[in-house]
């Protein structure tokens, strides 16, 4: 048993990697993603890699799945009854929120996002702890019993349970959950002091909420994937992404759906940050557009950046996280005229079905799709290896129907959809970096997913960024960083003190009270203890701050020495995420924060093939592309470019699961790892004098 299986699906396609431990040998594969019942893509998936590698079920020793079914279920919403109950008068914790507005604050038209919990399920009970820990006012049972009997009445899968201070003391809240599984036996419950047990009422509220909404299907999909890789012959360990950049089992995933969260595109990431290590790179855009939507992230040092808390569609959940921009421009993102009588792309995407015009399979409007097929960039044959035929008749047929409204060439329409879902994906790079100081010339733009490679050049362009980095495999780069990650769980305590005024103490006693608690749910999830590492942080601000930044805490004993380590990284990370330090201002001390890994396996590199030849690569056929005007460009198989070759463009580069373009002014060659490095010979920003790409290339 060697062979590791990564799994991803997206709202397209789901996409596999087939993984040998022992000699590295990787299979991929992308099949249609099916919405109705994604497990029935998992499994269309793992027989087609598992038969093209001739590898029985019976040989695979680990499964890690990443799914956007927490996402879609939070999108759609309806379909769970949840309860909710919470300390007596704070019933509309969640509807008063707080009072900053997500996204703009300038947007008057911003609409704050429907609770998942429907008023009339949101009971209060009586009880008071205050935030020193102590019972100011017994929990009142009857109440409890009395709002069981009402949800039991109304039907509900699922009761989230938040009372007020229960982060530092969750006595009410275990006896609320052992009523509820005392009454409701086969009611789904979601506490927020063991999900979130840290300061702030309404992002507890909410995380348990989302967490009990989810629960039901959530558990109800990882038992039957289960049941369903059993019953292929599939007895691995099976583990699945978390939003923090760690795997969790089954199990786990089952109790606390909540830590599912954005698996695709953190995998995404985590294969990045990967790539970025291989080639030495310290600064990295990470770009992965898929059939649905595009993400972007950064990796610096080698590393993502982390942040306490996420959100799912507008409902804060207090659970780390993985920083990813969702974006909806992806390859299946519809082109459509608006009211004033401009062409808009997305967030409206085809999805599987019926997908682009080109499938034939009852799409009629454009997609992005289309326009790279109509383009050029596309071919009809080479699409998921020839397995789909694209027809680029009925690609045009889609775009005309925006074209003609327009008043514009078809040309120019398909030129301006892909310029759309570059512009997307720009102004989430620019919020990314320029907004927060960093200066996209001096990073490299790492681009994957079925579509990145479409947009990826023009993109690097516009942001005046002069290298790209097409990893191997760029289509199945999610399901590749799903076996890079190591399992994870975090704990957390809340710890409210001046940083100066910390009792180092009590401060060593809670880190021990984390360490415990984590080393058991590694334990739980049978990690062999000589794989697993505890990691400390503690979440700082400044005084008066509401937001947190996350700071790594030396191991050992935690001693004066220590709180200064601290206060100096704090500043340090500070100015680097912000561009400002204040260091006359106090550091507040909010929360602290034990990370547990069981390290996984780290497959070794094939390096790519040397062309011992000194022969220019062959192309397997010339094609018209349009860049700004028709003309001939020669196409390329990947696999028939080896290290040492170099191409200047315009020029694709086609593979089963992707399409590269190299436009004009562009050269690409192949790096050692094997993905290929597009170089911009001039950059659209480049308005400073600048080292040379070629200098940069050379060193």
């Amino acid at each position: 048993m060697t062979y590791r299986v990564g799994i991803d699906t997206g709202g397209t396609h789901t996409d596999l990697v087939l993984l040998d431990e022992e000699s590295g040998a990787v299979w991929v594969d992308k099949v249609s993603s099916t919405p109705s019942d994604p497990v029935i893509g998992v499994l269309n998936g793992i027989e087609r890699v598992l038969g093209t590698a001739g590898v029985s079920p019976a040989e695979v020793s680990t499964v890690v799945y990443g799914t956007t079914v927490m996402v879609n279920r939070i999108i759609q919403g309806g379909g769970t009854a949840s309860g909710l109950i919470t300390t007596a008068g704070f019933t509309d914790v969640l509807e008063l929120a707080r009072s900053h507005r997500q996204g703009s604050i300038y947007n008057i038209q911003w609409e704050q996002p429907t609770p998942l919990i429907a008023r009339e399920l949101r009971l209060g009970v009586r009880e008071r702890i205050d935030f020193r820990g102590q019972v100011v006012t017994p929990l009142n049972e009857q109440d409890v019993r009395d709002a069981i009997a009402v949800f039991a009445a109304a039907g509900v899968e699922s009761v989230a349970i938040c009372l007020l201070h229960s982060y530092k003391n969750d006595l009410h809240e275990k006896r609320i959950a052992e009523l509820v599984a005392e009454l409701l036996p086969h009611v789904y419950v979601s506490a927020s002091a063991e999900l979130s047990p840290t300061i702030g009422e309404y992002e507890r509220a909410s995380t348990a909420s989302v967490d009990a909404f989810v629960k039901p299907r959530l558990a109800e999909h990882f038992g039957h994937l289960e049941s369903e890789l059993r019953r292929i012959g599939i007895n691995a360990v099976l583990l699945t992404m978390q939003g923090n950049g760690g795997s969790m089992s089954f199990a786990a995933a089952r109790r606390q759906p909540i830590r599912v969260t954005n698996s695709g595109p953190v995998a995404g990431v985590i294969a990045g940050a990967a790539i970025a290590q291989a080639l030495e790179l310290p600064a990295v855009i990470t770009l992965d557009m898929g059939g649905t939507s595009t993400d972007v992230a950064l990796v610096l040092d080698g590393s993502p950046i982390e942040v306490p808390s996420d959100a799912m569609q507008g409902h804060p959940v207090q659970q780390p996280a993985i920083e990813v921009d969702p974006i909806g421009a992806g390859g299946g993102s519809l082109a459509w005229v608006d009211d004033g009588g401009a062409l808009r792309v997305g967030p409206e995407s085809a999805g599987a079905h019926p997908g682009p015009a080109c499938y034939l399979e009852g799409g009629l409007r454009p997609t992005v799709t289309d326009a790279a097929l109509y383009l050029g960039f596309l071919g009809e044959t080479a699409f998921l290896g020839g397995r789909r035929t694209l027809d680029r008749a009925a690609a045009e047929r889609a775009i005309e129907t925006v074209a003609v409204p327009l008043g514009m060439p078809t040309a120019a329409v398909a030129s301006g959809i892909m310029a759309l879902a570059a512009a997307a994906s720009l102004r989430a790079i620019r919020r990314l970096t320029i907004a927060r100081g960093h200066d996209p010339r001096d990073m490299a733009l790492i681009a994957f997913g079925g579509a990145g490679g479409l947009i990826a050049a023009a993109l690097a362009h516009e942001l005046g960024t002069p290298r790209l980095v097409i990893p191997r495999n760029p289509g199945n780069s999610s399901a590749l960083g799903l076996l890079l990650t190591d399992q994870r769980h975090d704990v957390l305590a809340s710890f409210l003190t001046l940083l100066a005024d910390t009792d180092v103490s009590a401060l060593n006693t809670a880190f021990a009270g984390l360490e415990s608690g984590c080393a058991r749910q590694l334990a739980a999830d049978n990690v062999p203890e000589e794989q697993r590492e505890l990691r400390r942080f503690v979440e700082l601000r400044y005084l008066g701050q509401t937001f947190e930044l996350i700071v790594p805490c030396p191991a050992g004993e935690v001693t004066a020495a220590t709180l200064v380590e601290l206060e100096h990284e704090f500043h340090r990370l500070h100015e680097t995420r912000y561009g400002h330090a204040s260091v006359a201002d106090p550091i507040e001390l909010v929360n602290l924060r034990v990370t547990g890994i069981g390290t996984t396996y780290r497959p070794r590199a094939v390096p790519l093939a040397t062309n011992e030849t000194g022969r220019a690569p062959i192309p397997t056929s010339t094609r018209e592309a349009y860049f700004g005007s028709w003309q001939s460009m020669p196409v390329f198989a990947r696999d028939a470019i080896r290290h040492g070759d170099s191409l200047t463009g315009p020029a694709v580069i086609e593979e089963s699961g992707s399409t590269i373009v190299v436009p004009p002014g562009h050269l690409l060659e192949p790096a050692d790892d094997g993905s290929l490095v597009i170089y911009d010979l001039e950059p659209a920003l480049a308005s400073s004098p600048r080292p040379s790409t070629l200098a940069s290339r050379s060193a």
